[in-house]
Protein backbone atom coordinates (compact mmCIF):
# COMPACT_ATOMS: atom_id res chain seq x y z
CA UNK A 1 0.00 0.00 0.00
CA UNK A 2 1.29 3.55 -0.92
CA UNK A 3 1.79 6.03 1.88
CA UNK A 4 1.81 9.62 2.05
CA UNK A 5 5.15 11.44 2.11
CA UNK A 6 4.63 13.05 5.30
CA UNK A 7 6.17 16.45 6.17
CA UNK A 8 7.75 17.18 9.46
CA UNK A 9 5.56 18.99 12.26
CA UNK A 10 7.44 21.50 14.55
CA UNK A 11 4.85 21.34 17.31
CA UNK A 12 3.38 18.22 18.15
CA UNK A 13 1.71 16.11 16.23
CA UNK A 14 0.38 17.81 13.62
CA UNK A 15 1.67 17.62 10.22
CA UNK A 16 1.37 18.79 6.50
CA UNK A 17 0.61 22.41 7.74
CA UNK A 18 -0.22 25.33 5.83
CA UNK A 19 -0.63 28.75 6.52
CA UNK A 20 -1.03 31.08 3.62
CA UNK A 21 -1.29 34.69 3.52
CA UNK A 22 -3.05 35.70 0.39
CA UNK A 23 -3.89 39.00 -0.88
CA UNK A 24 -6.34 38.58 -4.14
CA UNK A 25 -8.65 39.40 -6.98
CA UNK A 26 -10.67 37.04 -9.04
CA UNK A 27 -11.11 39.83 -11.86
CA UNK A 28 -9.80 43.13 -12.09
CA UNK A 29 -11.84 44.30 -14.76
CA UNK A 30 -15.27 43.62 -12.69
CA UNK A 31 -17.01 44.99 -9.49
CA UNK A 32 -19.32 43.59 -6.91
CA UNK A 33 -22.15 43.77 -8.93
CA UNK A 34 -20.72 40.59 -11.35
CA UNK A 35 -19.65 38.83 -7.37
CA UNK A 36 -16.25 40.34 -7.79
CA UNK A 37 -14.93 42.26 -4.77
CA UNK A 38 -12.42 44.71 -4.15
CA UNK A 39 -8.78 42.79 -4.03
CA UNK A 40 -9.28 41.68 -0.28
CA UNK A 41 -7.44 39.10 1.78
CA UNK A 42 -10.60 36.89 2.81
CA UNK A 43 -11.01 35.25 -0.58
CA UNK A 44 -9.40 31.57 -1.38
CA UNK A 45 -9.89 29.35 -4.17
CA UNK A 46 -8.07 31.76 -7.01
CA UNK A 47 -7.05 29.90 -10.13
CA UNK A 48 -7.75 28.32 -13.17
CA UNK A 49 -9.44 25.48 -14.56
CA UNK A 50 -6.71 23.08 -14.65
CA UNK A 51 -4.70 23.53 -12.07
CA UNK A 52 -4.56 21.62 -8.98
CA UNK A 53 -5.34 18.72 -11.27
CA UNK A 54 -4.09 16.14 -8.34
CA UNK A 55 -5.47 17.82 -5.70
CA UNK A 56 -8.45 18.64 -3.78
CA UNK A 57 -7.40 22.20 -2.72
CA UNK A 58 -5.91 24.99 -3.96
CA UNK A 59 -2.55 26.32 -3.12
CA UNK A 60 -3.94 29.22 -1.05
CA UNK A 61 -5.68 27.47 1.57
CA UNK A 62 -4.71 27.23 5.24
CA UNK A 63 -4.63 24.00 7.20
CA UNK A 64 -3.14 21.46 9.24
CA UNK A 65 -3.85 17.77 9.88
CA UNK A 66 -3.71 16.23 13.30
CA UNK A 67 -1.78 12.64 12.95
CA UNK A 68 -1.82 10.64 16.34
CA UNK A 69 0.38 7.45 14.44
CA UNK A 70 1.10 4.27 16.14
CA UNK A 71 3.66 1.65 14.29
CA UNK A 72 4.69 -1.42 16.17
CA UNK A 73 5.90 -4.75 15.57
CA UNK A 74 3.55 -7.66 16.07
CA UNK A 75 3.64 -10.35 19.14
CA UNK A 76 4.25 -13.15 16.38
CA UNK A 77 7.01 -13.28 14.37
CA UNK A 78 6.26 -11.00 10.86
CA UNK A 79 3.32 -9.37 11.90
CA UNK A 80 3.19 -5.68 12.36
CA UNK A 81 0.27 -3.35 12.88
CA UNK A 82 0.01 0.75 12.15
CA UNK A 83 -2.40 3.30 13.24
CA UNK A 84 -3.30 6.52 12.99
CA UNK A 85 -5.82 9.35 13.70
CA UNK A 86 -6.33 11.92 11.14
CA UNK A 87 -8.17 15.28 11.53
CA UNK A 88 -8.14 17.71 8.97
CA UNK A 89 -8.54 21.62 10.58
CA UNK A 90 -9.57 24.42 8.36
CA UNK A 91 -10.09 27.58 9.15
CA UNK A 92 -12.70 29.17 7.13
CA UNK A 93 -12.63 32.83 5.40
CA UNK A 94 -16.35 33.46 4.84
CA UNK A 95 -17.19 36.59 4.17
CA UNK A 96 -20.84 35.74 5.11
CA UNK A 97 -19.50 34.63 8.32
CA UNK A 98 -19.90 36.52 11.22
CA UNK A 99 -17.64 34.44 13.94
CA UNK A 100 -14.33 33.14 12.74
CA UNK A 101 -14.11 29.42 12.91
CA UNK A 102 -12.57 26.11 11.89
CA UNK A 103 -13.84 23.40 10.00
CA UNK A 104 -12.76 20.03 11.60
CA UNK A 105 -13.54 16.58 9.58
CA UNK A 106 -11.74 13.24 10.19
CA UNK A 107 -9.04 12.67 6.55
CA UNK A 108 -8.43 8.66 6.74
CA UNK A 109 -7.86 7.27 10.00
CA UNK A 110 -7.06 3.77 10.10
CA UNK A 111 -5.60 1.39 11.48
CA UNK A 112 -3.55 -1.88 9.33
CA UNK A 113 -2.72 -5.38 10.32
CA UNK A 114 -0.09 -6.96 8.29
CA UNK A 115 2.34 -10.08 7.61
CA UNK A 116 5.22 -9.70 5.87
CA UNK A 117 5.72 -12.49 3.35
CA UNK A 118 8.94 -13.92 3.07
CA UNK A 119 10.71 -10.46 2.79
CA UNK A 120 9.99 -6.70 4.15
CA UNK A 121 8.78 -5.85 0.33
CA UNK A 122 6.73 -8.82 0.50
CA UNK A 123 3.35 -8.84 2.29
CA UNK A 124 -0.22 -9.13 2.93
CA UNK A 125 -1.99 -6.03 4.96
CA UNK A 126 -5.72 -5.17 6.24
CA UNK A 127 -6.89 -1.54 6.64
CA UNK A 128 -9.67 -0.52 8.30
CA UNK A 129 -11.06 2.99 7.72
CA UNK A 130 -12.93 4.01 10.74
CA UNK A 131 -14.60 6.87 9.87
CA UNK A 132 -14.06 7.76 6.85
CA UNK A 133 -12.66 5.69 3.39
CA UNK A 134 -12.87 8.51 0.92
CA UNK A 135 -9.18 8.06 0.45
CA UNK A 136 -9.39 4.52 -0.62
CA UNK A 137 -11.38 5.53 -4.61
CA UNK A 138 -10.63 4.20 -8.26
CA UNK A 139 -9.09 5.59 -10.98
CA UNK A 140 -5.62 7.31 -11.04
CA UNK A 141 -5.89 11.12 -11.45
CA UNK A 142 -7.81 12.41 -8.59
CA UNK A 143 -9.77 15.13 -10.84
CA UNK A 144 -11.07 11.80 -12.41
CA UNK A 145 -11.30 9.71 -9.61
CA UNK A 146 -14.75 7.94 -8.35
CA UNK A 147 -16.05 5.93 -5.63
CA UNK A 148 -15.58 8.05 -2.54
CA UNK A 149 -18.43 9.25 -0.03
CA UNK A 150 -19.24 11.69 -2.91
CA UNK A 151 -20.81 9.14 -5.19
CA UNK A 152 -23.63 8.31 -2.72
CA UNK A 153 -27.02 10.22 -3.67
CA UNK A 154 -27.78 11.37 -0.26
CA UNK A 155 -24.51 13.23 1.95
CA UNK A 156 -23.45 10.55 4.57
CA UNK A 157 -22.64 11.39 7.81
CA UNK A 158 -19.77 8.77 7.69
CA UNK A 159 -18.28 6.35 4.89
CA UNK A 160 -15.74 3.77 6.86
CA UNK A 161 -14.31 1.08 4.62
CA UNK A 162 -11.57 -1.68 4.66
CA UNK A 163 -9.15 -2.57 2.52
CA UNK A 164 -7.11 -6.05 1.81
CA UNK A 165 -4.00 -5.75 0.02
CA UNK A 166 -1.24 -7.79 -1.14
CA UNK A 167 2.24 -6.00 -1.85
CA UNK A 168 5.02 -8.09 -3.84
CA UNK A 169 7.88 -5.99 -4.42
CA UNK A 170 6.43 -3.77 -7.28
CA UNK A 171 3.43 -5.51 -7.80
CA UNK A 172 0.01 -4.83 -5.95
CA UNK A 173 -3.75 -6.42 -5.63
CA UNK A 174 -6.53 -5.13 -3.41
CA UNK A 175 -9.88 -5.66 -2.54
CA UNK A 176 -12.29 -3.85 -0.68
CA UNK A 177 -15.66 -2.51 0.16
CA UNK A 178 -17.17 0.46 1.80
CA UNK A 179 -20.68 1.01 3.70
CA UNK A 180 -22.60 4.15 4.43
CA UNK A 181 -25.96 4.69 6.26
CA UNK A 182 -28.80 6.93 4.58
CA UNK A 183 -32.06 7.33 4.42
CA UNK A 184 -33.97 3.89 2.67
CA UNK A 185 -37.86 4.15 1.81
CA UNK A 186 -39.89 1.45 1.48
CA UNK A 187 -40.95 0.86 -1.98
CA UNK A 188 -44.38 -0.56 -0.90
CA UNK A 189 -44.99 1.36 2.17
CA UNK A 190 -43.10 4.75 1.67
CA UNK A 191 -41.86 4.13 5.16
CA UNK A 192 -38.80 5.84 5.65
CA UNK A 193 -35.74 4.22 7.58
CA UNK A 194 -32.12 4.16 8.06
CA UNK A 195 -30.21 1.62 5.45
CA UNK A 196 -27.14 0.43 4.84
CA UNK A 197 -25.64 0.74 1.48
CA UNK A 198 -22.99 -1.08 0.39
CA UNK A 199 -20.13 -0.70 -2.28
CA UNK A 200 -16.91 -2.79 -3.63
CA UNK A 201 -13.58 -2.06 -4.87
CA UNK A 202 -10.71 -4.49 -6.52
CA UNK A 203 -7.57 -3.58 -8.51
CA UNK A 204 -4.15 -4.46 -9.19
CA UNK A 205 -1.12 -3.01 -11.07
CA UNK A 206 2.19 -2.76 -11.06
CA UNK A 207 6.04 -1.75 -12.24
CA UNK A 208 7.01 -4.02 -15.51
CA UNK A 209 10.66 -3.43 -15.77
CA UNK A 210 11.89 0.19 -14.55
CA UNK A 211 10.01 1.89 -17.16
CA UNK A 212 6.20 0.35 -17.69
CA UNK A 213 3.46 0.47 -14.70
CA UNK A 214 0.09 -1.17 -15.48
CA UNK A 215 -2.74 -0.51 -13.45
CA UNK A 216 -6.78 -1.14 -13.65
CA UNK A 217 -9.55 -1.71 -11.52
CA UNK A 218 -13.29 -2.32 -10.32
CA UNK A 219 -16.36 -1.50 -8.38
CA UNK A 220 -20.06 -1.62 -7.74
CA UNK A 221 -21.83 0.48 -5.59
CA UNK A 222 -25.46 1.17 -4.13
CA UNK A 223 -25.68 4.46 -5.00
CA UNK A 224 -29.14 5.86 -3.88
CA UNK A 225 -32.57 5.50 -4.51
CA UNK A 226 -34.95 6.84 -7.19
CA UNK A 227 -37.25 9.10 -5.53
CA UNK A 228 -38.07 12.47 -8.20
CA UNK A 229 -40.48 10.31 -10.13
CA UNK A 230 -43.45 11.59 -12.02
CA UNK A 231 -45.67 9.67 -9.99
CA UNK A 232 -45.46 8.11 -6.33
CA UNK A 233 -47.02 4.94 -7.61
CA UNK A 234 -44.58 4.49 -10.34
CA UNK A 235 -43.26 0.67 -10.64
CA UNK A 236 -39.61 2.04 -9.85
CA UNK A 237 -40.38 4.91 -7.28
CA UNK A 238 -37.48 3.92 -4.28
CA UNK A 239 -35.95 1.38 -6.58
CA UNK A 240 -32.12 1.45 -6.00
CA UNK A 241 -29.49 2.67 -7.99
CA UNK A 242 -27.09 0.70 -8.55
CA UNK A 243 -23.22 2.04 -9.91
CA UNK A 244 -20.45 0.27 -11.62
CA UNK A 245 -17.29 1.01 -13.05
CA UNK A 246 -13.71 -0.07 -14.17
CA UNK A 247 -10.57 1.95 -14.73
CA UNK A 248 -7.27 1.69 -16.20
CA UNK A 249 -3.89 3.36 -16.73
CA UNK A 250 -0.80 2.96 -18.35
CA UNK A 251 2.79 4.96 -18.02
CA UNK A 252 5.90 4.61 -19.60
CA UNK A 253 8.80 6.68 -18.12
CA UNK A 254 12.74 6.75 -20.73
CA UNK A 255 14.15 6.58 -16.96
CA UNK A 256 13.50 5.73 -13.25
CA UNK A 257 14.77 8.76 -11.66
CA UNK A 258 11.16 10.68 -12.81
CA UNK A 259 8.84 9.25 -10.36
CA UNK A 260 5.68 8.05 -11.75
CA UNK A 261 2.72 10.41 -11.00
CA UNK A 262 0.46 9.65 -8.17
CA UNK A 263 -2.02 12.16 -5.79
CA UNK A 264 -1.22 12.34 -2.37
CA UNK A 265 -5.18 12.49 -1.59
CA UNK A 266 -5.03 8.78 -2.77
CA UNK A 267 -2.54 7.60 -0.05
CA UNK A 268 -2.80 7.07 3.92
CA UNK A 269 -1.22 9.79 6.25
CA UNK A 270 2.13 8.28 8.06
CA UNK A 271 3.99 10.30 10.79
CA UNK A 272 6.86 7.66 10.92
CA UNK A 273 10.81 9.22 10.91
CA UNK A 274 11.33 7.05 7.62
CA UNK A 275 9.08 9.25 5.91
CA UNK A 276 9.46 12.83 7.15
CA UNK A 277 11.52 14.98 5.52
CA UNK A 278 12.88 18.40 6.39
CA UNK A 279 11.61 20.37 3.66
CA UNK A 280 8.26 20.36 1.49
CA UNK A 281 10.34 21.63 -1.66
CA UNK A 282 10.22 20.12 -4.73
CA UNK A 283 11.98 20.87 -7.81
CA UNK A 284 11.83 18.58 -10.49
CA UNK A 285 16.04 18.15 -11.50
CA UNK A 286 17.37 15.07 -14.13
CA UNK A 287 21.10 14.83 -14.83
CA UNK A 288 19.59 15.02 -18.44
CA UNK A 289 16.37 14.37 -20.18
CA UNK A 290 13.51 12.31 -19.00
CA UNK A 291 10.03 11.64 -20.31
CA UNK A 292 6.90 10.12 -18.92
CA UNK A 293 3.62 9.41 -20.57
CA UNK A 294 0.33 8.49 -18.84
CA UNK A 295 -3.08 7.18 -20.30
CA UNK A 296 -5.88 6.90 -17.95
CA UNK A 297 -9.76 5.49 -19.14
CA UNK A 298 -12.74 5.02 -16.67
CA UNK A 299 -15.73 3.36 -17.69
CA UNK A 300 -18.82 4.12 -15.45
CA UNK A 301 -22.54 2.84 -15.49
CA UNK A 302 -25.95 3.45 -13.01
CA UNK A 303 -30.03 2.53 -13.68
CA UNK A 304 -31.50 6.10 -14.04
CA UNK A 305 -34.83 7.04 -14.99
CA UNK A 306 -35.59 6.55 -18.92
CA UNK A 307 -36.87 10.15 -19.53
CA UNK A 308 -38.72 8.75 -22.93
CA UNK A 309 -40.36 6.08 -20.57
CA UNK A 310 -40.56 7.29 -16.96
CA UNK A 311 -42.02 4.56 -15.70
CA UNK A 312 -38.78 2.32 -16.73
CA UNK A 313 -34.98 3.03 -16.14
CA UNK A 314 -31.82 2.80 -18.61
CA UNK A 315 -28.53 1.77 -18.11
CA UNK A 316 -26.60 5.13 -18.75
CA UNK A 317 -22.87 5.13 -19.50
CA UNK A 318 -20.32 7.65 -18.47
CA UNK A 319 -16.67 8.19 -19.82
CA UNK A 320 -13.95 9.79 -18.67
CA UNK A 321 -9.92 10.08 -19.53
CA UNK A 322 -6.49 11.78 -19.83
CA UNK A 323 -3.74 11.27 -21.27
CA UNK A 324 -0.43 12.97 -19.43
CA UNK A 325 2.90 13.84 -20.56
CA UNK A 326 5.98 15.34 -18.13
CA UNK A 327 8.91 16.22 -19.82
CA UNK A 328 12.49 17.07 -17.61
CA UNK A 329 15.40 18.52 -19.00
CA UNK A 330 17.78 19.57 -15.83
CA UNK A 331 15.91 22.06 -13.93
CA UNK A 332 13.73 22.77 -16.82
CA UNK A 333 9.87 21.02 -16.92
CA UNK A 334 7.09 20.90 -19.56
CA UNK A 335 4.06 18.99 -19.00
CA UNK A 336 1.05 18.84 -21.75
CA UNK A 337 -2.07 16.97 -21.05
CA UNK A 338 -5.25 16.25 -22.67
CA UNK A 339 -8.62 15.43 -20.80
CA UNK A 340 -12.18 14.34 -21.60
CA UNK A 341 -15.22 14.03 -19.71
CA UNK A 342 -18.37 13.19 -21.05
CA UNK A 343 -21.79 14.73 -19.71
CA UNK A 344 -23.28 11.78 -17.85
CA UNK A 345 -19.34 11.31 -15.74
CA UNK A 346 -19.93 14.85 -14.99
CA UNK A 347 -23.06 14.38 -13.53
CA UNK A 348 -22.31 10.72 -12.52
CA UNK A 349 -22.97 11.72 -8.49
CA UNK A 350 -25.73 13.76 -8.50
CA UNK A 351 -26.64 11.79 -10.44
CA UNK A 352 -28.31 13.23 -13.62
CA UNK A 353 -29.31 16.66 -15.07
CA UNK A 354 -31.85 16.27 -13.27
CA UNK A 355 -31.84 14.64 -10.41
CA UNK A 356 -32.47 10.61 -10.93
CA UNK A 357 -33.23 11.48 -14.52
CA UNK A 358 -30.40 9.82 -17.64
CA UNK A 359 -29.24 12.06 -20.08
CA UNK A 360 -32.51 12.01 -23.15
CA UNK A 361 -31.17 10.86 -26.56
CA UNK A 362 -33.33 13.41 -27.89
CA UNK A 363 -31.22 16.41 -26.01
CA UNK A 364 -28.42 18.03 -27.93
CA UNK A 365 -25.13 17.23 -25.80
CA UNK A 366 -21.48 17.92 -25.79
CA UNK A 367 -18.55 16.44 -23.42
CA UNK A 368 -16.26 18.04 -21.95
CA UNK A 369 -12.52 18.33 -23.63
CA UNK A 370 -9.33 19.84 -22.98
CA UNK A 371 -6.16 20.08 -23.29
CA UNK A 372 -3.30 22.54 -20.85
CA UNK A 373 0.38 22.88 -20.69
CA UNK A 374 2.91 24.21 -18.12
CA UNK A 375 6.54 25.15 -18.44
CA UNK A 376 8.28 25.84 -15.27
CA UNK A 377 12.09 26.22 -14.46
CA UNK A 378 14.27 26.57 -11.44
CA UNK A 379 17.12 28.85 -10.79
CA UNK A 380 19.02 27.20 -8.29
CA UNK A 381 21.14 30.33 -7.58
CA UNK A 382 18.61 33.04 -6.23
CA UNK A 383 15.57 29.90 -5.74
CA UNK A 384 13.48 31.30 -8.52
CA UNK A 385 11.10 29.25 -9.96
CA UNK A 386 9.23 30.98 -12.78
CA UNK A 387 6.33 29.59 -14.52
CA UNK A 388 3.40 29.63 -16.98
CA UNK A 389 0.52 27.60 -18.23
CA UNK A 390 -2.22 28.07 -20.57
CA UNK A 391 -5.60 25.51 -20.98
CA UNK A 392 -7.88 25.12 -23.54
CA UNK A 393 -11.63 23.74 -23.20
CA UNK A 394 -14.41 23.28 -24.88
CA UNK A 395 -17.09 22.69 -21.72
CA UNK A 396 -19.41 20.04 -22.14
CA UNK A 397 -22.93 21.65 -23.00
CA UNK A 398 -26.92 20.06 -23.08
CA UNK A 399 -29.35 21.95 -24.87
CA UNK A 400 -33.19 21.60 -23.67
CA UNK A 401 -36.14 23.31 -24.83
CA UNK A 402 -34.35 25.94 -26.96
CA UNK A 403 -31.86 27.24 -23.96
CA UNK A 404 -28.38 25.98 -24.19
CA UNK A 405 -26.26 25.29 -20.98
CA UNK A 406 -22.63 24.95 -19.87
CA UNK A 407 -21.52 22.47 -17.70
CA UNK A 408 -18.94 23.46 -15.86
CA UNK A 409 -18.50 21.06 -12.71
CA UNK A 410 -20.86 18.69 -10.97
CA UNK A 411 -23.19 21.47 -9.24
CA UNK A 412 -21.81 24.56 -11.43
CA UNK A 413 -23.81 25.27 -14.70
CA UNK A 414 -24.42 28.43 -16.57
CA UNK A 415 -26.99 29.63 -19.61
CA UNK A 416 -25.53 30.17 -22.58
CA UNK A 417 -26.38 33.64 -23.84
CA UNK A 418 -29.68 33.58 -25.95
CA UNK A 419 -29.33 32.59 -29.59
CA UNK A 420 -25.67 32.16 -29.29
CA UNK A 421 -24.23 28.77 -29.12
CA UNK A 422 -21.43 27.53 -26.63
CA UNK A 423 -17.91 28.75 -27.39
CA UNK A 424 -14.32 27.73 -26.13
CA UNK A 425 -12.86 28.85 -22.74
CA UNK A 426 -9.52 29.71 -22.90
CA UNK A 427 -7.04 30.03 -19.59
CA UNK A 428 -3.78 31.13 -18.70
CA UNK A 429 -1.81 31.99 -15.72
CA UNK A 430 2.21 33.10 -15.08
CA UNK A 431 4.18 33.15 -11.50
CA UNK A 432 7.17 33.42 -10.17
CA UNK A 433 7.97 31.58 -6.83
CA UNK A 434 11.05 32.23 -4.57
CA UNK A 435 12.12 29.95 -2.16
CA UNK A 436 12.61 31.89 0.94
CA UNK A 437 13.25 29.00 3.54
CA UNK A 438 13.36 25.69 3.70
CA UNK A 439 8.93 26.23 4.96
CA UNK A 440 8.50 29.59 3.41
CA UNK A 441 7.53 30.80 -0.20
CA UNK A 442 6.53 33.66 -1.37
CA UNK A 443 4.24 33.17 -4.97
CA UNK A 444 3.18 35.99 -7.22
CA UNK A 445 0.94 35.01 -9.90
CA UNK A 446 -1.31 36.83 -12.66
CA UNK A 447 -4.98 35.17 -13.94
CA UNK A 448 -6.68 35.38 -17.25
CA UNK A 449 -9.75 33.48 -18.26
CA UNK A 450 -12.06 34.29 -21.36
CA UNK A 451 -15.43 32.58 -21.21
CA UNK A 452 -17.96 34.00 -23.68
CA UNK A 453 -20.94 31.34 -22.39
CA UNK A 454 -21.47 33.57 -19.53
CA UNK A 455 -24.85 35.64 -19.35
CA UNK A 456 -26.28 37.93 -17.06
CA UNK A 457 -30.41 37.58 -16.76
CA UNK A 458 -32.23 40.61 -18.04
CA UNK A 459 -36.07 40.75 -17.13
CA UNK A 460 -38.46 42.04 -19.51
CA UNK A 461 -41.57 42.02 -17.89
CA UNK A 462 -42.95 40.74 -14.87
CA UNK A 463 -43.12 37.14 -16.11
CA UNK A 464 -40.56 36.68 -18.84
CA UNK A 465 -36.77 38.06 -19.56
CA UNK A 466 -33.93 36.41 -21.34
CA UNK A 467 -30.03 35.40 -20.80
CA UNK A 468 -27.96 38.02 -22.91
CA UNK A 469 -24.25 38.19 -23.03
CA UNK A 470 -22.32 39.47 -19.84
CA UNK A 471 -20.71 42.46 -20.47
CA UNK A 472 -16.80 42.51 -21.19
CA UNK A 473 -15.75 43.17 -18.27
CA UNK A 474 -17.02 39.98 -16.72
CA UNK A 475 -16.22 37.45 -19.40
CA UNK A 476 -12.87 38.71 -19.40
CA UNK A 477 -11.44 37.72 -16.33
CA UNK A 478 -7.86 39.04 -14.68
CA UNK A 479 -7.09 38.35 -11.74
CA UNK A 480 -3.74 37.93 -9.44
CA UNK A 481 -2.73 36.53 -6.34
CA UNK A 482 0.06 37.55 -3.79
CA UNK A 483 1.03 34.51 -1.09
CA UNK A 484 3.34 34.11 1.41
CA UNK A 485 3.02 30.32 2.09
CA UNK A 486 3.99 28.19 5.24
CA UNK A 487 4.43 24.29 4.83
CA UNK A 488 6.10 22.21 7.80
Amino acid sequence: MTLLFALPAAAGDFMDVWVTSAFEESNVLAGPDATSPAPNFVERGNATFFENYESRYTDDISQSHLVLYRADEGFVPNWFTEAAFVLRFAPYLDPDQTDPGVDISDDGSYVRIGRHLGGEDTSLSFTGYAVDANRFRLGYSYDLTWGGRDIYSFDPSAAPGVRLQLDVRTFYAFVGMKTAVGDYADPDTGVVRNQAYYGGLAGLGGQVGDHLRLEGGAGNFQQGQLTNVADVTSAIYNAPIFAAGACAQVAVRTTSDLAFIASNELKLYRNAPDFLSDTYLVHRHLDGTGLLVSAEANLLSHNLIDPANVDSTVVEKAWAGDVQALLVHGSSELAVDGVYKDLPYILFNVPGITSGYAVSENMVTSPQLYVRGRAAHHFEGPRLTPSAGVGWMRPATYSTEGTAYVQYTATDKGHVPAGQQPTAILSAVAGLQWDVSKSVVAVGEVLYTLDNNRSDFVAEDEDAGAYVLAAAEERNELGFNLMVRARF
